[in-house]
């Protein structure tokens, strides 16, 4: 008996190892773009930055990433002004976030560049 128990539970363990993959592509995307190096296939429409400061009322990590949101949506306004706006095969490339905290400030800059795929 014991020995039927012991196989039953070796049979299990390793048919439930199986990986079930519905896409192919990395992270399950569905819509993919080829990069090919040997060309560009991506023109860059512009370099934008956006910045938000706040007063530190407490010290909760909540406060850094709001005004990180905050700052993303001040570059995407600041490229909506431009004329630019996010849609189709258009991403953010090169991005880069600063955040310089004082006592009583917070301010967070992001720069990013923005692209579109041929």
């Amino acid at each position: 008996m014991k020995k039927i128990i012991l196989i039953l539970t070796v049979v299990t363990l390793f048919t439930s190892c199986k990986t079930v993959s519905l896409h192919s592509g990395g992270y399950n995307q569905l819509n993919q773009t080829q990069t090919i190096l040997s060309g560009s296939n991506f023109n860059v429409l512009g370099s934008f930055t956006g910045v938000a400061t706040d007063k530190i009322k407490t010290y909760n990590i909540r406060d850094k990433e709001g005004i990180i949101s905050r700052a993303k949506s001040n570059l995407l306004d600041n490229a909506k002004a431009a004329g630019i706006d996010l849609i189709g095969s258009r991403t953010l490339v090169n991005v880069t976030y600063d955040i310089i905290q004082t006592e009583k400030r917070i301010t967070a800059t992001i720069s990013a560049e923005i692209i579109e795929f041929k």
